[in-house]
C-alpha cells in the first residue's frame, strides 16, 4: 500500500488517540481502503509530520494513535510572498497548486487594471477555503509540513506597498531588470493575470521598490509564469539546486 499523508487541523502529540476529521477519514476508508494497522503520515501545518497507525476505522469515524515527530526538512530556505493577480476558470487553482509544491511561502490573490474576475463579498470566504484546501493537497502529496497561507484578495497597488522583503520583483515580457546579485533571503514575487500587468500596474510596482524582469523570450501564461519564476529562485537561491 502507498504511503498515506494527510493534513489534520488539530494538535498532535506523541502517544495521544486522536480522531480523524470527516474529509480525512472518508478519504481513508472509503476511497484508500485502509485497515486497521495500517500506517499514517498526519501534519498539521507547524512543520513536523507524525508517524501514526490507525486504531480503528468505522464508518463515522477514524481513530489513530499518535507516533514519533520528525522534520521533513521540506521547506526553502527562500521565503517567497506570492501576489498573484486572479484569473478565471481553473487557471488559478492550477498556480497555486503548483507554487506550492515549488515551495512557496503565502499567495495572495490580487485585484489589477486587466483582471476580470468578479468576486461578490458573500462569495469570498467561500473561494479562501476553497483556495486553501487546493495548498493543503498539494502540501500532503508534495511532503511539506508547513502549509503556505491564502490571504483574502486586495488590490495590486495595496499589496506592494505592504511587501517589506530583501528583494521585490514583478514579471513582465518587456521588461529588462535583473535579478539582484545579493543572494536573498525573502523575495516578494508579483505575477499578473491573462494579457499581463498593465503600464499602470507596472508603475506600482516599480514605486514600490520592485524590479520587472522578464522570464526567457517567449510569453508564458498567467499560470506557467509563476512556476517557471519559483523554479529558476528556487534553483539560484533556495533548494532546488541540488541535481
Amino acid at each position: 500500500m502507498r504511503e498515506i499523508r494527510l493534513y489534520s487541523d488539530q494538535s498532535l502529540e506523541e502517544g495521544e488517540l486522536v480522531q480523524l476529521e470527516a474529509a480525512a477519514a472518508h478519504h481513508i476508508a472509503k476511497v484508500l481502503r485502509a485497515r486497521v494497522g495500517d500506517s499514517i503520515t498526519l501534519f498539521n501545518g507547524s512543520g513536523l509530520d507524525w508517524q501514526c497507525a490507525i486504531t480503528d476505522l468505522q464508518k463515522r469515524g477514524v481513530t489513530v494513535s499518535v507516533g514519533k515527530a520528525s522534520n521533513p526538512n521540506t521547506e526553502s530556505p527562500l521565503k517567497t510572498e506570492l501576489g498573484l493577480c486572479l484569473s478565471k476558470g481553473d487557471r488559478f487553482d492550477w498556480a497555486i497548486q503548483k507554487a506550492t509544491e515549488a515551495g512557496i511561502t503565502n499567495i495572495t490573490p490580487l485585484f489589477s487594471d486587466r483582471v476580470d474576475v468578479k468576486l461578490p463579498s458573500d462569495r469570498i470566504a467561500k473561494r479562501i477555503a476553497h483556495w486553501q484546501q487546493i495548498v493543503r493537497s498539494a502540501c500532503e502529496q508534495c511532503g511539506r509540513a508547513k502549509v503556505p497561507q491564502v490571504f483574502d484578495p486586495v488590490p495590486l497597488s495595496a499589496w506592494v506597498q505592504e511587501q517589506v522583503t530583501d528583494a521585490k520583483l514583478f514579471l513582465h515580457h518587456r521588461e529588462i531588470g535583473a535579478v539582484p546579485e545579493t543572494r536573498p533571503t525573502s523575495i516578494a514575487l508579483l505575477v499578473g493575470p491573462e494579457g499581463g500587468l498593465s503600464d499602470v500596474d507596472r508603475n506600482h510596482a516599480r514605486d514600490a521598490g520592485f524590479i520587472g524582469v522578464r522570464l526567457g523570450p517567449r510569453v508564458l501564461r498567467t499560470e506557467t509564469a509563476p512556476l517557471v519564476a519559483l523554479s529558476i529562485l528556487g534553483a539560484r537561491w533556495g533548494d532546488m539546486g541540488q541535481l
